[in-house]
């Protein structure tokens, strides 16, 4: 009897994870909904414009947008991503604006969100209007995959940049639950139908396959970077192996054009625009109920956790370690 309890009990602690990281992800997928508080785009609050210098009305001016946090949620969704390709289409569609100033501060987040960011960035300097952006405390991996789009990059001294590399984060729980006698029963298609399951043995030619993905998308990653930056690969890969720089080093590296504060990047925008009698507005985003709700209820290392072991694992332009997990 006293050998089988840690056994029984170990056997617990897992299935009571299981359990309460099932209902976690559950609440956090439905609770809007169940709320009745929404949670489709209509959602997502309206885009306000705050003027910081000039009179209205602004004949001409330059937009300050901020992108802020993990670059998810896509074009549609509620996350960053959405916030951000909106506040841009705006500045796009408006013809007093004249210039863009971007206000980074992201690990960087899904590769087709910082696609659609770089995107969205080049549309607006080919309609003829320059893009600065200015990174905050952390401006890494997707968030530096968007940035290579600027007319200039900007760092503030105490910026961490870099991370240029791909990650699929996954987690592998197979061997912890069968020493407990738990097995994996899952029916599948094909062989590779089960790539990345937390719960069954890893397979070699299956990490091979997904190799060759991270590998292709990393390659795409260099590419905008020698386009935008004007590097050789010759002198980016070494620099392109996921380490972080600070401001200094950046700029050492030819990856950031200057250090530098706010004001100063406000400025630099007005001379290369070459106007100094311009408007300045700022857009940000109303917030709803269920923002505040989510902001309340946020907790990072958690979610992270959450999303490691659940999440369908992808393919993220990302700098975020995993949380550890203990048991």
């Amino acid at each position: 009897m006293n050998d089988q309890t840690p056994k029984r009990r170990g056997l617990g602690c897992v299935l009571s994870l299981f359990v309460g990281m099932f209902f976690l992800g559950l609440f956090a997928l439905l609770g809007g909904s169940l709320l009745g508080l929404g949670s489709g785009p209509g959602d997502r609050g309206h885009i306000t414009e705050t003027i910081e210098e000039g009179d209205a009305p602004l004949a001409r001016k330059i937009a300050i947008i901020p992108i802020n946090g993990v670059l998810t949620g896509g074009p549609r969704g509620q996350g960053s991503t959405a916030e951000a390709l909106k506040m841009m289409r705006r500045a796009l569609k408006d013809e007093a604006v004249v210039g863009v100033l971007l206000e980074v501060d992201t690990p960087g987040g899904s590769v087709t969100d910082a696609d659609l960011l770089h995107r969205q960035l080049t549309a607006l300097r080919k309609a003829g209007k320059p893009t600065l952006l200015l990174m905050g405390d952390l401006c890494a991996s997707g968030g530096y995959y968007m940035a290579v789009a600027a007319e200039e990059i900007w760092a503030m001294p105490t910026t961490v940049t870099g991370s240029i590399g791909v990650i699929i984060q996954t987690l592998n729980l197979h061997k912890l639950l069968e020493a407990h006698g738990v097995e994996d029963r899952s029916i599948m298609s094909g062989r590779f139908k089960g790539l990345l399951s937390p719960t069954r043995p890893e397979q070699p030619e299956g990490r091979a396959l997904l190799q060759g993905v991270v590998d292709a998308l990393y390659e795409r990653f260099l590419d905008l970077i020698v386009q935008g930056r004007g590097l050789t690969h010759d002198e980016l890969r070494p620099l392109a192996d996921g380490r972080v720089f600070t401001a200094q080093e950046a700029l050492k590296a030819k990856l950031i054009d200057k250090i530098g504060y706010p004001q100063e990047a406000l400025t630099r925008l007005k001379e290369i625009l070459r106007e100094d009698k311009l408007g300045v507005v700022r857009y940000q985003r109303e917030g709803g109920l269920m923002d505040l709700l989510r902001a309340r209820s946020q907790a990072p290392e958690g979610q992270a956790l959450l999303e490691s072991l659940f999440a369908t694992p992808r393919a993220m332009y990302l700098f975020a370690p995993q949380p550890q997990l203990r048991l």
